[in-house]
């Protein structure tokens, strides 16, 4: 369904001229029709019944002499419907008749253009109320606008209740809810039971602040409802004694009030304040003194009986069933009230003081079905609208009751909402099937119809027009939105098309642009103005469409994912032809010549041949093709790119395949050994989907670009490609090749998605996945005589100039990639489409003109004056305008100079005025920045720790040469630090056989050598501490271990070094067992293990006391040293501790106890050392010891 602009509200009169974008639709008039018949069947010479565009000039070049000849082919076009190239009589009738009856049509402009915003709420009750609560106090401006004027949007909250009493607080963009539960009461303890609540309506009282609920228990309970919903809590309540609320409804002016609200008996209940914020809704003065609620409360039969000159009360009974909707209209003073059967509707007017009685005026309903299903007014109109049950909608005058005076035919379902927009003069109207519709009082046409989708199957249970930002919100048991135009807030909104562009085209005869979307719209677009002319749908299954112009210009084609070849008539939106063949699904290529249409696809090597006057349909395919991206046409040579990187050339007329190339591989050009195959193409009317590679939004594989204008031989390069940045310059002959490259993309991940020329094809423009837009110079580029400036690229063997041409200019166009770039026909403007969902207009000096479907220009935007361009490099010697390969320095510094200028920006652009493109494009270029940033750092943090690991090892190797160097005293070997294994034995060294950990995966791996001590013989070890009274004797060739640093970084694993306890107690002549296995560690848990027999296979040896007593310090010789404490931040092995002095090893005499070793004359009890080695166990070794020592038997030993 096509739906066209409108250019005039007024419906076209007598002699009234039909408007049109342009002078030649501006001269014809209603009176001048029989005068345009004779003529036109003077000028058909031919006698064909139609004029062709030459004799159609000749005739209307006589009636409007100043009329150009380019307005009347662009009117030609336009009457042409079946674009046959002829305009008969039929179609200029139909033209200047359709025009004239519907100059207007349907607005483009649609109320609701967004998409619908599904809202998730997930009550279990259904939503019997949605109101808009405005910040400020503002009253709607009622004066007539129309939808191009933009006004303010007015902040606030929404608010919904559901039948079982739960409260919710929204955003005006329906976000970050705030539930209150109502059944719940303030002062309850917990986990008390809490009484079920009914609720039926709500209205709130904008001048109080005040909500009013209306539920089933006999009362009305208004609520303090400031903008902190934490604050919600009941004012007052408003008792019945007889009946139950059933509707509530209020009006205020600001100064005067009314609140009314009809019950399920028929009764009418009206309270009128003279000055709402200054004494309130209701007379304060006859409330109940005590109340059993924790707030005040008033009955109604108080108010009723208690008048004062402030206030005003009634009551009527208006009808016999239950008053299922109240409408207050002021324009006429009365209240509208309408019955739960539908049958009746009752018109009853306010009495004028002293009086207090109602006039009424009654509605009834003809037939069975009911008429009055709920009511509005129009002011504008000053008719009464009414919803029936049969789904139409009747208008009224208020005083003929008997008569509708129209019904509108569009819902075939009961009407339940009805609400008059007084601004722009529209009604919108819901049924009970969920279809919403707007309605244009003016011409009393339907102006929208939406079919809400996507909620709950329950019947839509309430409506909220927000008028101020003309916001719909409708909600069941969960809640939608729609966006309306009007607001400044919605314009930031706008886009071109709902759904990311798949293509836009020039028609540089009409100057309009078509456009198609992923949601498989087409839309014509004014260059002149920027604003839609028209809009049709192309496929109902949306996704990638491509489109083309046949070779007049006149239709266009289309191929959508259904994979149906389509002719429209771009004008009209009229579906001219569907051609019964099988195409693929999503086409990469659409291109014509002469009566035939090329169309290739993803995923497959073949390309379709379909003839538009009913020849046969065929296909081509070449082994050389496997996913065919892009395709060209120069002369009768068509050309097909694969993703593979070749290049297919086939004659059009022989269907030979000519040449091939392949820039990948060779800068040559071939001729084709390898036949191509034809053959016949199926029929049928739906496609089988193709696997291979996934759609993307952006064409990534290479593109061709023929030079028509240029002459074919092997010196002029006629064919541009584009791959992976680069685009370069062939010449198709076979002795040709490539004659110069160069990069087109700034980012190195960028790609070129598309290029174009002007019609002169001296300007050659680029559009990559960036949405960057570059303009090059390429008068002098693809020239093999005149590529004399370098830099050039030996390639085979094949000399190629790597010289770019002359960039004219570069600018961000869009937010992602571009899909479309072209000049227009005077080459003063660029047309962009992006798969940001925008179609941009532009001056050839980068100067942004306006978005269309946002913005709106004059059409003296056009005669832009040409401005010399000044080229951005000139691409001369080694200056190129895009780099190969940026140096990391340079990148570097590209990155600080971004976050300089970002820097620099932010202070002089206040955060409130900073707009959506702008915070958009900073947060791109922060986003560019900080990966490579975050890069810097890691490698920084990876230098320093590596830095830091190599000095703490050179630090260690210093330590170990050191303590390697150092003489131990009574010793000739040199002294080895202990690694603290276990506790040492006189004799004994520490056990280095620990392995080495191994680092698998991330974690450290530890093995210990099963037996430790296996083929070792124990030898004397000298003491570890040298007794304080000694140092003075040591000599220079003595020295002491410094202590161990605590910034010393310790291996995986280790602990402080700790003095070792004894192991057990100790008997006369031996010292501590060292055998105890080292333990391991098992989820976290320490595990000792002792050897079963530490001793075996051991010879003990005598070993010198540990510590030289302090007397013999002064005896040190120079041989002797004592060694300095180990540094706390060496780095130290796995599972060891912080190494410390042992406790002096004394010998133990006889009976156990210990001796001083201060002592001289303490005898020293020696181990004799074994003649023969003893496999004994550790009790019976005790024992021999100790009989061998003191000649007695050791009868108990203690464990």
């Amino acid at each position: 369904m096509a739906s066209y602009a409108y250019s005039a509200e007024e419906d076209l009169d007598e002699n009234a001229t039909i408007a049109e974008g342009n002078a030649c639709s501006r001269m014809f008039s209603a009176q001048q029709i029989p005068e345009i018949v004779a003529l036109f069947e003077e000028a058909d010479e031919d006698g064909g019944g139609g004029l062709d565009m030459e004799e159609f000039c000749v005739l209307f070049e006589k009636m409007y002499p100043s009329v150009k000849k380019e307005e009347l082919t662009v009117l030609h076009m336009q009457i042409d419907t079946n674009c046959d190239g002829t305009v008969d009589l039929v179609e200029l009738l139909d033209f200047l008749i359709a025009k004239g009856n519907a100059s207007a049509g349907l607005d483009f402009k649609r109320p609701f253009p967004k998409p619908v915003e599904f809202i998730p709420v997930g009550h279990y009750k259904e939503i019997v109320g949605v109101i808009f609560r405005p910040f400020e106090d503002v009253k709607p401006d009622f004066s007539f606008r129309e939808l191009d004027e933009t006004s303010t949007y007015q902040r606030g909250q929404y608010i919904s209740v559901s039948s079982d009493g739960v409260l919710t607080f929204w955003t005006d963009r329906c976000t970050d809810p705030f539930t209150i539960p109502l059944y719940v009461k303030e002062n309850a303890l917990p986990f008390s039971h809490h009484k079920k609540m009914s609720v039926n309506n709500m209205q709130y009282i904008q001048e109080l602040k005040q909500l009013a609920i209306s539920t089933s228990d006999r009362e009305l309970l208004f609520y303090d409802c400031s903008e902190i919903p934490s604050l919600f809590s009941v004012n007052h309540t408003l008792m019945l004694e007889e009946s139950i609320v059933n509707t509530i409804n209020y009006w205020s002016n600001g100064t005067k009030a009314m609140f009314a609200f009809g019950d399920v008996q028929g009764f009418l209940t009206v309270f009128i304040s003279y000055n709402v914020k200054k004494n309130g809704l209701f007379n304060r003065g006859v409330f109940e003194k005590i109340s059993l609620h924790d707030y005040p409360t008033v009955y109604i039969s108080n108010l009723l009986n208690n008048h004062s000159k402030d206030f005003l009360c009634l009551k009527v009974s208006i009808l016999s069933d239950i008053c299922s909707q109240i409408q207050y209209f002021p324009d006429l003073n009365s209240f509208a009230i309408c019955g739960s059967l539908s049958k009746t509707m009752v018109l009853a007017a306010l009495p004028n003081p002293p009086r207090t009685t109602f006039s009424k005026s009654i509605f009834k309903s003809s037939g069975d079905e009911g008429f009055f299903t709920c009511v509005e007014y129009s002011p504008s109109a000053e008719l009464l609208l009414t919803g029936g049950t049969d789904g139409l909608l009747r208008l009224w005058l208020p005083h003929k009751r008997d008569t509708c005076q129209k019904s509108l035919v569009g819902h075939v379902r009961p009407i339940t909402n009805i609400v008059v927009n007084r601004m722009d003069r529209t009604v919108i109207t819901l049924s009970d099937d969920k279809n919403v519709r707007v309605w244009s009082l003016k011409r009393l046409e339907c102006k929208q119809s939406i079919e809400i989708q996507g909620m709950r199957p329950a019947r839509i249970s309430s409506m909220c027009y927000n008028i101020l930002n003309n916001d719909l919100v409708l909600a069941n048991t969960d809640l939608v939105k729609y966006f309306g135009r009007g607001t400044d807030a919605f314009k930031e909104t706008l886009t071109s098309h709902d759904k990311p562009l798949c293509n836009a085209l020039y028609h540089s005869i009409y100057k309009k642009v078509v456009s198609v979307c992923r949601k498989g719209e087409a839309t014509l677009w004014d260059v002149l103005t920027g604003m839609a002319v028209m809009q049709f749908q192309v496929t109902p299954y949306g996704g990638h469409t491509a489109i083309a112009f046949d070779i007049p210009q006149r239709r266009l084609i289309t191929v959508s994912k259904d994979g149906k070849l389509k002719l429209w008539n771009f004008i009209t939106g009229v579906l001219l032809e569907e051609f019964p063949v099988t195409l693929p699904s999503e086409v990469t290529g659409i291109v014509c010549m002469d009566d035939s249409v090329f169309v290739s696809g993803r995923n497959s090597n073949r390309i379709c041949v379909v003839g538009l006057e009913g020849y046969d349909n065929i296909f081509l395919e070449h082994d050389y093709l496997n996913d065919i991206c892009s395709m060209d046409v120069h002369d009768n040579t068509l050309l097909a790119a694969s993703c593979n990187g070749n290049i297919v050339m086939w004659d059009v007329e022989s269907r030979e395949v000519l040449y091939w190339l392949n820039g990948s591989q060779s800068p040559r050009t071939y001729i084709a050994t390898i036949t191509g195959r034809t053959g016949c193409l199926p029929d049928g009317k739906t496609h089988k989907e193709e696997t291979g590679r996934k759609h993307t939004d952006v064409n990534t594989g290479p593109i061709v670009l023929c030079l028509k204008t240029r002459d074919v031989n092997v010196h002029t390069a006629t064919l541009l490609t584009s791959a992976d940045g680069f685009i370069s310059a062939w010449s198709v002959k076979s002795k040709g090749g490539l004659l110069g490259k160069f990069r087109a993309v700034n980012d190195e991940d960028a790609i070129i998605t598309t290029m174009s020329t002007d019609v002169n094809e001296k300007i050659l423009l680029t559009g990559d996945s960036t949405g960057r837009i570059c303009q090059w110079d390429i008068q002098r580029f693809g020239f093999k005589d005149k590529a004399n400036t370098g830099p050039f690229e030996d390639i085979r063997g094949w000399r190629v100039s790597l010289c770019p041409p002359p960039l004219l200019g570069t600018w961000q166009s869009h937010l992602s990639g571009v899909v479309s770039v072209q000049f227009d026909s005077d080459c003063q403007k660029i047309i962009t489409a992006g798969l940001d969902c925008n179609i941009q207009l532009w001056k050839n000096t980068g100067d942004h003109i306006g978005l269309f479907g946002k913005d709106e220009w004059d059409a003296d935007a056009k005669k832009t004056t040409q401005k010399v361009r000044r080229p951005v490099s000139a691409g001369k010697g080694n200056q190129l305008p895009f780099k190969y390969f940026r140096p990391e320095r340079e990148l570097k510094k590209k990155q600080e100079d971004d976050l300089d200028d970002i820097n620099d920006e932010l202070p002089f652009l206040p955060r409130d005025d900073l707009t959506d493109k702008e915070m958009d494009r900073i947060y791109r270029r922060l986003m560019k920045i900080q990966p490579s940033i975050d890069t810097i750092h890691e490698k920084f943090k990876q230098q320093q720790s590596i830095r830091s690991a190599k000095q703490c090892d050179s630090v260690v190797q210093q330590e170990a040469e050191q303590a390697s160097k150092v003489q131990l005293m009574n010793s000739k070997s040199s002294f080895r630090p202990h690694p603290p294994q276990s506790p040492l034995i006189s004799g004994e060294t520490a056990d280095p056989d620990l392995k080495q950990p191994g680092s698998k995966y991330g974690r450290v791996i530890k093995h210990q050598n099963k037996y430790p001590l296996q083929g070792r013989v124990l030898t004397p070890c000298p003491p570890d501490i040298v007794p304080s009274q000694q140092r003075s004797k040591l000599t220079t060739k003595h020295s002491l271990l410094s202590t161990i640093p605590k910034g010393v970084q310790r291996a995986h694993n280790q602990t402080q070094f700790r003095p070792h306890p004894p192991q057990s107690p100790l008997i006369s002549g031996e010292t501590a067992d060292p055998d105890l296995k080292q333990p391991g560690s098992k989820y976290g848990r320490v595990i000792k293990h002792q050897n079963k027999y530490p001793l075996q296979g051991r010879v003990l040896t005598p070993c010198p006391p540990d510590i030289v007593p302090s007397q013999q310090r002064s005896k040190l010789t120079t041989k002797h040293s004592l060694l300095p404490t180990i540094p706390k931040g060496v780095q130290r092995a796995h599972n060891q501790t912080q190494f410390r002095p042992h406790p002096p090893q004394t010998p133990l005499i006889r009976g156990g106890s210990s001796l001083k070793t201060s002592s001289s004359q303490t005898p020293r009890l020696r181990l004799p050392p074994l003649t023969e080695k003893v496999q004994l166990t550790t009790r019976s070794r005790l024992q021999h010891h100790f009989q061998a020592i003191t000649g007695h038997k050791l009868t108990k030993i203690r464990d």
